[in-house]
């Protein structure tokens, strides 16, 4: 609180600069002092005589000597090239756009009003010119022979295929593009309209021995989907030089989009020709080849050109960073090769035994539906969250268990507690209802549809950037959500067959890497000794929490040490604890502050994780990969929780995804170089599914075991289960 003789004094000028609206000025309110009240007629007589030095602080001087011109202070452009490098220093990514647009603002010469004249690009006949580039049109064998000779001197290029669809095994090559060069390069069209395409044979003859040589780097954006159609086309790529998507992501994993668009308009203020402008969107949509020629060459001579600007940008700032550029060069990249592989491999299926799942799922959904009804004592949309609501609620009574923006709640955690917590049988049978239902839509009735009709397999894509954490993710089918812990959920792993007689199916799974990455990263004593003795984890800590010897932990202690030592990863608290295992909240919050006792290096360790967010702003996997933790500084208790929460999850899962992704890596090497019969299909979490020649499970279970159980060295053993079987489901 100020002074009060301070505050007289601001009370008093305040009186006078309030009443000049009325008197005009301050010394017209001196004039009629008498007409104000007695209190700020006092306040004003004693201000006055500081009136004088109080307008002179405040006003402008306009004497001051200087030569002024206003025209000289009209805007006229400037150099975008001078300012980006700054931007690029400061990290002022979402400048970029205005400055995009004050770039397109015309340059005026000095004085005058007239827009600087450019020379306009010179064109020769078959090439076309964009905004940005000018990209040759490569058409005639002539022109081809000499493209050919020109990659075959450089020592890296980027290059980009456009096709006729988005799953590589599926797609026919419409045309390549290729860029070395800023503003740059060509594009040669094997299909298209309005001019002549070149045969994909001579193509393949002319080109193929080029992508094959690994003393020629290329470079691409999402290189994986070009590495396929290319192998479809019947040409193998070797020697991958850099990938600015998978660089964009080891940079900044945070980004909202890695796509060449997004990149383009954020890094090089550029905005990229949507594809809808030639092919069209919705039912209008047509293929590429069906478009002219020249109008592809724009696109995609651009999409080679931004992506040769972007790779060699992302150069420069991996050199900044050797950690990342570590991670970037030994990893990820890397991981292209192996990924494209498994994609080209596919799995095969049993769609007699899908078919069979139908039905019975059809038949027992029809059953549900009526025992549902039946319950409700009413017709009702069972999959409208909006009706199952009124019946649940306004129906039935049953408690309201929360609420969201649209409305009460019918999720499954809801469900989950009406059906245990107040015993309601319809709530049971809802989630039943839902369970059969996702299952049947999203994969028993759906798998057959993605079985390839040119392999007979499915062909899952999987991404390297679609997790922050480092984790690989899959879609079109999604491999990662096929539930294992329901028996349905098993039971589509058994329709995941070999496609060979003779051949197996073979699963590597690490066992809880999770908990070895924490007793790696914790150092914690107790936890090392349990690993280091193979020990069962959880009876392991159960014994060690209760103080009882670990052939007395009853099933109930296992399951309460599971809970701990899974929940400690995401942050679980005592009510989480409670819910999950049943125990009071009071008891298990005991349980937990037993469980750090004993195990402090773990206390210390997640302490750690948070301290180190707090300070760098980011957290770090073992190979160095960094996720931003914005929150772990956030006003808000509940956001600062998950941001703590967040970022020693980060640390364990980013390492185990680290540690997996090594050894698919030098699996696909040993099978590459020493042509092993085994064939790497799917990777889900922990989990590698390999396809196999029976005869030879022995020696290719000791091979990628090897492999995986050295692909990192932790302070602590780790441990592969392997089995095989006529199935997915066989092998767990």
């Amino acid at each position: 609180r100020p002074p009060r003789s301070t505050q007289s004094r601001s009370s008093a000028a305040s009186d006078v600069y309030k009443r000049q609206a009325k008197y005009g000025s301050a010394e017209g309110v001196l004039a009629h002092a008498d007409e104000l009240t007695p209190k700020q007629r006092e306040n004003v007589l004693a201000f006055a005589p500081r009136l004088p030095v109080t307008r002179r602080l405040v006003m402008l001087k306009s004497d001051v000597p200087m030569a002024f011109d206003l025209e000289r202070c009209r805007f006229r452009g400037f150099r975008p090239e001078a300012i980006r490098p700054i931007f690029d220093e400061l990290g002022f990514e979402r400048f970029r756009q205005p400055l995009e647009e004050l770039r397109a603002v015309p340059v005026e010469t000095e004085g005058s009003a007239a827009e600087v004249e450019r020379p306009a690009p010179h064109v020769e006949a078959g090439m076309t010119t964009t905004a940005e580039g000018t990209y040759d049109v490569v058409d005639t064998p002539e022109k081809l022979e000499r493209l050919a000779r020109q990659l075959s001197r450089l020592k890296r290029f980027a290059f980009d295929t456009e096709t006729t669809s988005l799953r590589p095994v599926e797609a026919d090559l419409v045309g390549l593009s290729f860029s070395w060069q800023e503003g740059k390069g060509c594009y040669l069209p094997l299909r298209g309209m309005g001019g002549p395409t070149l045969p994909l044979d001579k193509v393949v003859r002319a080109l193929g021995p080029i992508f094959a040589d690994p003393a020629i780097g290329k470079c691409g954006q999402n290189l994986k989907y070009d590495i396929g159609v290319l192998r479809t086309a019947g040409m193998e790529v070797c020697g991958l030089d850099f990938d600015s998507l998978i660089a964009s992501f080891v940079l900044d994993s945070s980004r909202r989009s890695h796509s060449l668009d997004a990149l383009a308009a954020d890094l090089l203020n550029h905005r990229m020709i949507p594809v809808t402008d030639l092919i069209g969107k919705g039912k209008s949509t047509v293929s590429m080849d069906q478009i002219d020629i020249r109008r592809v060459a724009d696109y995609a001579g651009e999409d080679a050109d931004m992506t040769w600007r972007l790779c060699e940008r992302f150069r420069r700032q991996l050199e900044r960073f050797p950690a990342l550029g570590k991670l970037f060069y030994e990893t990820e990249l890397p991981l292209v090769e192996v990924l494209a592989e498994m994609e080209y491999n596919g799995v095969a299926l049993d769609t007699e035994l899908l078919a069979g799942m139908s039905n019975m799922m059809a038949d027992r959904l029809a059953e549900l539906t009526r025992q549902i009804r039946r319950l409700a004592k009413r017709d009702f949309n069972i999959d409208s969250t909006k009706q199952l609501a009124e019946v649940l609620f306004d129906h039935l009574k049953l408690p309201v268990i929360k609420k969201t923006r649209t409305g009460r709640s019918t999720d499954a955690e809801t469900l989950e507690e009406l059906a245990n917590v107040y015993h309601s049988p319809i709530a049971r049978l809802i989630l039943e209802y839902r369970e059969l239902s996702k299952l049947k839509n999203t994969y028993v009735d759906t798998l057959p549809d993605m079985i390839s009709p040119r392999t007979g397999r499915i062909h899952a894509s999987f991404h390297p950037t679609g997790a922050v954490t480092g984790r690989l993710s899959s879609s079109d089918p999604n491999l990662q959500n096929i539930p294992i812990r329901t028996e349905l959920g098993r039971q589509i792993r058994r329709a995941f067959v070999p496609g060979r007689p003779g051949y197996v199916l073979l699963t590597a799974d690490y066992s809880q890497i999770e908990l070895r990455m924490v007793a790696h990263f914790s150092g914690d004593q107790n936890l090392k000794r349990a690993f280091a003795e193979d020990r069962d984890i959880h009876r392991f800590v159960a014994a060690q929490v209760a103080g009882v010897d670990p052939k007395d932990v009853t099933d109930e202690q296992r399951s309460r040490a599971k809970a701990v030592n899974f929940g400690i990863l995401y942050g679980q608290g005592p009510f989480g604890l409670s819910r999950q295992t049943g125990m009071g909240v009071g008891e298990a919050r005991a349980f937990i502050d037993m469980y750090f006792t004993r195990y402090a290096g773990v206390r210390a360790f997640i302490d750690r994780c948070i301290r180190q967010a707090r300070s760098q702003g980011y957290v770090e996997t073992i190979l160095g990969r960094r996720r931003a933790i914005p929150d772990i500084r956030s006003h808000s208790k509940p956001a600062r929780a998950a941001a703590e929460r967040l970022a020693v999850n980060t640390v364990v899962q980013g390492s185990a995804a680290d540690l997996i992704k090594r050894a698919m890596i030098h699996i696909h090497r040993r099978i590459r170089q020493e042509n092993r019969p085994s064939r790497m299909l799917i990777q889900v979490h922990d989990e590698l599914v390999f396809e196999l020649p029976r005869e030879a499970v022995p020696e290719e279970v000791e091979m990628i075991r090897h492999e995986m159980v050295n692909a990192l060295a932790l302070d602590v053993p780790i441990k592969v289960d392997v089995a095989w079987g006529e199935n997915w489901l066989e092998t767990g």
